[in-house]
Protein backbone atom coordinates (compact mmCIF):
# COMPACT_ATOMS: atom_id res chain seq x y z
CA UNK A 1 0.00 0.00 0.00
CA UNK A 2 2.95 1.95 0.24
CA UNK A 3 4.26 1.94 -3.03
CA UNK A 4 0.38 3.18 -3.96
CA UNK A 5 0.66 6.02 -2.13
CA UNK A 6 3.91 6.87 -3.93
CA UNK A 7 2.13 6.54 -6.69
CA UNK A 8 -0.66 8.89 -5.56
CA UNK A 9 2.04 11.38 -4.46
CA UNK A 10 3.42 11.34 -8.03
CA UNK A 11 0.60 11.36 -10.18
CA UNK A 12 -0.66 14.97 -7.62
CA UNK A 13 2.73 16.40 -8.98
CA UNK A 14 2.21 15.43 -12.66
CA UNK A 15 -1.37 16.94 -11.92
CA UNK A 16 0.26 20.38 -10.81
CA UNK A 17 2.55 20.63 -13.30
CA UNK A 18 -0.22 19.97 -15.79
CA UNK A 19 -2.34 23.04 -14.42
CA UNK A 20 0.94 25.20 -14.55
CA UNK A 21 1.37 24.20 -17.79
CA UNK A 22 -1.93 25.24 -18.79
CA UNK A 23 -2.31 28.46 -17.00
CA UNK A 24 1.40 29.42 -18.00
CA UNK A 25 0.03 28.76 -21.88
CA UNK A 26 -3.35 30.86 -21.65
CA UNK A 27 -1.63 33.70 -19.79
CA UNK A 28 1.16 33.60 -22.76
CA UNK A 29 -1.47 33.35 -25.63
CA UNK A 30 -4.29 35.50 -24.20
CA UNK A 31 -2.66 38.13 -21.97
CA UNK A 32 0.71 38.90 -23.47
CA UNK A 33 1.75 39.91 -27.07
CA UNK A 34 4.18 37.45 -26.92
CA UNK A 35 2.50 35.12 -29.31
CA UNK A 36 2.37 38.33 -32.14
CA UNK A 37 6.21 37.95 -33.52
CA UNK A 38 5.45 34.40 -34.23
CA UNK A 39 1.95 35.08 -36.60
CA UNK A 40 4.13 34.79 -39.22
CA UNK A 41 6.01 31.99 -38.43
CA UNK A 42 2.67 30.25 -37.18
CA UNK A 43 0.97 30.54 -40.92
CA UNK A 44 3.84 28.41 -42.41
CA UNK A 45 2.60 25.48 -40.22
CA UNK A 46 0.11 22.43 -41.61
CA UNK A 47 -2.39 24.21 -39.28
CA UNK A 48 -1.52 27.49 -39.13
CA UNK A 49 -2.38 29.78 -35.75
CA UNK A 50 -4.46 27.01 -35.01
CA UNK A 51 -1.25 24.49 -33.64
CA UNK A 52 -0.72 26.06 -30.62
CA UNK A 53 -4.27 25.27 -29.34
CA UNK A 54 -4.60 21.41 -30.83
CA UNK A 55 -1.43 21.03 -28.84
CA UNK A 56 -3.50 22.00 -25.47
CA UNK A 57 -6.53 20.58 -26.34
CA UNK A 58 -4.45 16.87 -26.58
CA UNK A 59 -2.91 17.51 -23.36
CA UNK A 60 -6.28 18.24 -21.87
CA UNK A 61 -7.15 14.43 -22.68
CA UNK A 62 -4.10 13.37 -20.97
CA UNK A 63 -4.87 15.95 -17.65
CA UNK A 64 -8.43 14.50 -17.47
CA UNK A 65 -6.57 10.45 -17.74
CA UNK A 66 -4.14 12.15 -14.66
CA UNK A 67 -7.39 12.69 -12.94
CA UNK A 68 -9.09 9.39 -13.26
CA UNK A 69 -6.29 7.73 -12.43
CA UNK A 70 -5.90 9.84 -9.30
CA UNK A 71 -9.52 8.86 -8.08
CA UNK A 72 -8.55 5.54 -8.85
CA UNK A 73 -5.58 5.58 -6.70
CA UNK A 74 -7.39 7.01 -3.88
CA UNK A 75 -10.27 4.31 -3.91
CA UNK A 76 -7.77 1.84 -3.86
CA UNK A 77 -6.12 3.84 -1.18
CA UNK A 78 -9.39 4.08 0.88
CA UNK A 79 -11.17 0.45 0.29
CA UNK A 80 -8.43 -1.53 -0.46
CA UNK A 81 -6.80 -3.09 -3.84
CA UNK A 82 -10.13 -5.14 -5.06
CA UNK A 83 -12.79 -2.87 -5.45
CA UNK A 84 -14.60 -2.15 -8.68
CA UNK A 85 -15.12 1.46 -8.58
CA UNK A 86 -11.57 1.63 -9.20
CA UNK A 87 -11.83 -0.59 -12.48
CA UNK A 88 -13.79 2.07 -13.78
CA UNK A 89 -11.83 4.93 -12.99
CA UNK A 90 -8.62 3.35 -14.87
CA UNK A 91 -10.61 1.76 -17.62
CA UNK A 92 -11.30 5.47 -18.09
CA UNK A 93 -8.29 6.93 -17.60
CA UNK A 94 -7.15 4.22 -19.86
CA UNK A 95 -8.89 5.52 -22.72
CA UNK A 96 -8.29 8.94 -22.20
CA UNK A 97 -4.71 8.16 -22.30
CA UNK A 98 -5.02 5.98 -25.55
CA UNK A 99 -7.26 9.06 -27.17
CA UNK A 100 -4.46 11.96 -26.20
CA UNK A 101 -1.64 9.24 -27.66
CA UNK A 102 -3.48 8.13 -31.11
CA UNK A 103 -4.00 12.23 -31.37
CA UNK A 104 -0.76 13.23 -30.48
CA UNK A 105 0.47 10.54 -32.88
CA UNK A 106 -1.73 11.71 -35.68
CA UNK A 107 -0.50 15.17 -35.28
CA UNK A 108 3.09 14.46 -34.98
CA UNK A 109 3.39 12.66 -37.94
CA UNK A 110 1.68 15.46 -39.99
CA UNK A 111 3.70 18.03 -38.95
CA UNK A 112 6.48 15.68 -39.74
CA UNK A 113 5.36 14.62 -42.96
CA UNK A 114 4.42 18.22 -43.78
CA UNK A 115 7.82 19.78 -42.67
CA UNK A 116 9.70 16.77 -44.10
CA UNK A 117 12.00 16.38 -41.39
CA UNK A 118 13.00 13.97 -38.75
CA UNK A 119 12.97 16.19 -35.92
CA UNK A 120 9.74 15.08 -34.76
CA UNK A 121 10.53 11.28 -34.33
CA UNK A 122 11.42 11.18 -30.76
CA UNK A 123 7.72 12.67 -30.13
CA UNK A 124 6.38 9.71 -31.96
CA UNK A 125 7.82 7.59 -29.24
CA UNK A 126 6.52 9.22 -26.52
CA UNK A 127 2.83 9.26 -28.38
CA UNK A 128 3.54 5.76 -28.66
CA UNK A 129 4.24 5.27 -24.90
CA UNK A 130 1.20 7.28 -23.93
CA UNK A 131 -0.96 4.75 -25.56
CA UNK A 132 1.08 1.74 -24.33
CA UNK A 133 0.27 3.27 -20.65
CA UNK A 134 -3.42 3.61 -21.27
CA UNK A 135 -3.49 0.16 -22.86
CA UNK A 136 -1.43 -1.09 -19.57
CA UNK A 137 -4.14 1.16 -17.17
CA UNK A 138 -6.99 -1.88 -19.18
CA UNK A 139 -4.89 -4.32 -18.06
CA UNK A 140 -4.44 -3.66 -14.58
CA UNK A 141 -8.20 -2.73 -14.25
CA UNK A 142 -8.74 -6.36 -15.54
CA UNK A 143 -6.50 -7.60 -13.06
CA UNK A 144 -8.61 -5.52 -10.36
CA UNK A 145 -11.60 -6.81 -11.66
CA UNK A 146 -10.43 -10.01 -11.46
CA UNK A 147 -9.30 -9.51 -7.76
CA UNK A 148 -12.43 -8.30 -6.89
CA UNK A 149 -14.19 -11.43 -7.92
CA UNK A 150 -11.71 -13.53 -6.50
CA UNK A 151 -11.92 -11.88 -3.17
CA UNK A 152 -15.82 -12.04 -3.22
CA UNK A 153 -15.42 -15.98 -3.89
CA UNK A 154 -13.69 -16.31 -1.03
CA UNK A 155 -15.99 -14.42 1.76
CA UNK A 156 -18.88 -16.12 0.39
CA UNK A 157 -17.07 -19.55 1.02
CA UNK A 158 -15.72 -18.58 4.48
Amino acid sequence: MKKIKYLNVFVITLIIIYVIHFVGNLIIIFLTDYTEQFKDINFDFLFGNLTQYIIIGISIFTFLGLLFIKKGLTTIIKEGLFNLKSVSKFKTGGKLFLISGVLSFLFDFLIMYDSKSLNLLGNLGQDFLLMVIGFSLYIVADIISNGSLLQEDKNLTI
